[in-house]
């Protein structure tokens, strides 16, 4: 199951839910909160296309897009297509979206076994 944050623009308090389609409202202020996309990952390695479920857009931004960006390609459910790293970079830049390095948890050493090595 994918946990999304959401964030208050008013207030700067962050939220996690697994819903996406609800609206989030603000437990201080009860504004509409909004995703929280500085933490967006994908992964990948660019051998098949790559199709950004973080980075969709409304059907009514399709247009929009299209306009902006006529390299990037956009699928049925409206999430950009990345061919290569270079255009994935690019578009983050033009969109002003940082896009943080996923933390890798490292191996703990192994203490005991169970049963008989060979």
């Amino acid at each position: 199951m994918v946990i999304h944050d959401f964030i208050c623009d008013n207030c700067n308090i962050t939220i996690q839910d697994t819903d996406t389609k609800e609206s989030h409202r603000c437990p201080k202020c009860g504004e509409t909160m909004r995703w929280d996309l500085r933490g967006i990952a994908i992964h990948g390695n660019y051998k098949h296309p790559i199709h950004s479920d973080s980075l969709g857009i409304q059907p009514s931004q399709r247009a929009e897009h299209e306009k902006m960006f006529p390299n990037i390609r956009l699928d049925e459910q409206n999430r950009p297509i990345f061919e290569d790293f270079v255009s994935h970079e690019n578009y983050l830049k033009r969109c002003n979206l940082v896009k943080h390095r996923q933390r890798i948890k490292t191996k703990g050493k192994k203490i005991a076994t169970m049963g008989k090595e060979e």
